[in-house]
């Protein structure tokens, strides 16, 4: 079970915070058996590569593996280490905002 609530974005592995400058929009996670999950959504005024840069670039300075691609109209940054996943989808929002949507699994 998932639960609400803008705690959830304190809990994020350092490595995939919440970019800064960013405004949390909805915040989502769970800590059930076997599901370490954490789901956040904000908005940024910074470019969607300047955001998927720092994401990369966190990521592998913790270790984590880490790839950008383009999927449909998303920029993608995502990997992991082990079981455990990453996931960060950007898009311009067209107001001169990046929307974001991150996800971690087992981080």
């Amino acid at each position: 079970s998932v639960g609400y609530g803008f705690g959830w974005v304190t809990l994020l592995p350092p490595a995939i915070a919440v970019y800064p400058r960013a405004h949390t929009r909805v915040a989502a996670g769970s800590d059930a058996a076997g599901c370490k999950l954490r789901l956040v959504k904000f908005v940024t005024p910074v470019a969607p590569g300047e955001v998927a840069d720092f994401y990369y670039a966190s990521a592998r300075k913790a270790g984590l593996s880490a790839e950008v691609r383009r999927e449909g109209g998303d920029l993608v940054v995502q990997g992991g280490k082990g079981a455990g996943r990453f996931a960060v989808y950007l898009r311009d929002a067209g107001d001169g905002l990046t929307e974001v949507d991150l996800a971690t699994s087992g981080l």
